[in-house]
């Protein structure tokens, strides 16, 4: 693999430093590709060559050229070179504005399918904190990230935002980074996917709480808000600044104990704990697209990570607080510029980033700007492995080695999700439980095989007229309703009832559409509900969320 790459290398290196039309003109090597450019001016300092990557120190003319300049540049050195525009990069000095490096690829090694089934999980049985390797750069390097923080490193934790149209591979992008996670041995997870885990399914018994968008996921963002204040006290408690591995393991350091004396207190770890919105864009619609500001902007002090996944992070589908709250950023193709610069930040745009050159042409192909790697690496194109219908057996293997080897949720944040979530949390079903209902629900299907004709009806012909109607025939069979309205004690009993009802059913947040048709049954208006949820709000059965008109039920112990 090398080999070739090599080869090209030397040889761009060769046209960056010589010109054939300057000999015995007495012109610096270097003119002939930079004059054609437009930087006749420019000096090409040092150059190092790799195995598919020339790094060229580049010098500009003092007082006549920036490093705008050269940005504007790049496609014409592609040109030059007969390389894809992407290719070519350019790195400004941040302490210059006329100094930089030259990055060119020759050979895009991004072009040959990596299948994840011939590789599987980078790490398994590792920690959450070494690198997450999702695929490859197109120079060879591995494509990895973090998530969580390491202050001897000098990287802070951050949470990742998704994007990309429909066909760039943001779904097998996805999966990479999931089946990572779910290999390691120190970090929960829960997810919400509208998509009813068409992606996800086969990983299903390795999450700990999965939801399919509406109701559910709003319950899950305000279940991440009470485990973010929870998880954060125990960290204070326990003299962690941060999350770090230690934490996940039972605390028999002293240095760590919540005891006033000083000894070890021997608590149960906290796992990292990360919190997946797949299709983001449905949720928001529903929940406002600043239903996630308050958990982005305090997750992350709490051990937490979110990963946000949607088409298009435009502004009518996430707002600007959440969006810049999501530090780092797995871009795929995406259809324009505008919806690049959505994603990717202006510096890394200008040094040659363009995904709306792939379009959804190249699926997988993608840029990441993330902490914990150089900056000069985030407008560098890589691309994630390709998940066919024969990764299936194995991502199973891997859900299943989660179940028996990964962490199990921390009663801290059990504690404190099942006080806001109820028994949609407490009463949470795993993938094998589904599969086992399905397969059971199929099973007595098969085992219907009597007739399906009621014995009264075996003489009638099927094919025989009906006979004309008969006077009568449109008299109802029952009693009509009678209208009765509940009094305001009865009322309000009903109400109570309905609370439970939706508590009973995992449905802890609601509001007065929710109660449509009960309103209907109870010859009720929807304007008494909204005044009678205000009303248990103030009585503690129900607290605000943010959104408007939206109520979440504290669970019937807590609220007692």
């Amino acid at each position: 693999m090398a080999g070739p790459g090599l080869a090209l290398s030397w040889n761009v290196r060769m046209i960056l430093r010589h010109n054939p039309d300057a000999a015995g003109e007495g012109t610096s090597g270097d003119k002939g590709l930079l004059e054609k450019v437009g930087l006749a001016k420019a000096s090409i300092g040092r150059t190092e060559v790799g195995p598919n990557r020339v790094t060229a120190k580049l010098g500009l003319e003092a007082g006549e050229q920036t490093n705008d300049d050269v940005t504007k540049t790049l496609p014409r050195i592609a040109s030059a070179l007969d390389l894809p525009p992407t290719a070519v990069r350019y790195m400004p000095d941040p302490e210059s504005a006329r100094r930089g490096e030259l990055v060119i690829v020759p050979r895009d090694m991004l072009a040959d399918t990596v299948r994840w089934e011939e590789s599987g999980p980078s790490h398994p049985g590792g920690s959450i904190t070494e690198p997450l390797t999702i695929g490859v750069y197109d120079d060879g390097s591995p494509l990895e990230l973090w998530l969580p923080g390491d202050k001897e490193a000098g990287r802070n934790a951050t949470h990742l935002l998704i994007a990309g149209m429909t066909g760039s591979g943001k779904g097998d992008g996805a999966l990479n980074l999931m089946t990572e996670i779910l290999s390691r041995t120190d970090v929960v997870l829960w997810l919400s996917d509208p998509k009813g885990f068409q992606d996800f399914r086969p990983l299903l018994p390795a999450i700990d709480w999965a939801v399919e968008g509406g109701t559910a996921t709003e319950v899950m963002v305000e279940a991440v808000k009470a485990t973010i204040t929870a998880r954060t006290e125990w960290l204070g408690r326990h003299s962690y600044r941060q999350w770090e591995a230690a934490a996940a393991q039972r605390q028999t350091d002293p240095k760590h104990s919540c005891r006033k004396d000083g000894t070890a207190c021997g608590c149960p770890g906290l796992p990292f704990h990360i919190a997946w919105f797949e299709e983001a864009g449905v949720s928001l619609g529903l929940l406002g697209d600043d239903a996630f500001n308050s958990i982005a902007n305090l997750a992350r002090s709490a051990g937490m990570a979110l990963v946000v996944s949607l088409q298009r992070p435009s502004h009518d589908q996430i707002s600007t607080t959440t969006r810049d709250a999501l530090g780092a950023r797995l871009c795929f193709g995406v259809p324009n510029a505008t919806a690049a610069g959505f994603m990717l930040p202006d510096s890394v745009v200008d040094a040659g980033a363009a995904p709306e050159r792939w379009s959804n042409r190249r699926p997988g192909y993608c840029y990441l700007v993330t902490p914990g790697i150089p900056e000069e690496r985030y407008s560098s194109p890589g691309r994630t492995r390709w998940f066919t219908d024969t990764a299936t057996s194995l991502m199973e293997t891997v859900a299943q080695w989660a179940v028996r080897n990964g962490a199990q949720v921390d009663p801290v944040t059990e504690k404190a999700a099942a006080s806001v979530a109820g028994t949609a949390y407490t009463q949470r079903t795993t993938g094998d439980e589904d599969e086992n209902t399905h397969l059971q629900a199929d099973g007595d299907e098969d085992e219907m095989t009597g007739s399906l004709v009621d014995p009264e009806d075996e003489g009638i012909d099927p094919e025989e007229e009906l006979p004309d109607s008969e006077p009568g025939d449109d008299a109802p069979m029952f009693g009509q309703e009678t209208g009765h309205k509940p009094s305001p004690a009865e009322a309000r009993q009903l109400f109570a009832e309905a609370l439970e009802e939706f508590e009973s059913e995992g449905r802890m947040v609601v509001g007065p559409k929710d109660f449509t048709d009960w309103c209907d049954r109870n010859n009720l208006s929807r304007s008494w509900v909204s005044l009678r949820l205000k009303e248990a709000a103030l009585e503690g059965r129900l607290e605000a969320t943010n959104q408007t008109g939206r109520w979440r039920i504290v669970p019937a112990l807590a609220a007692a």
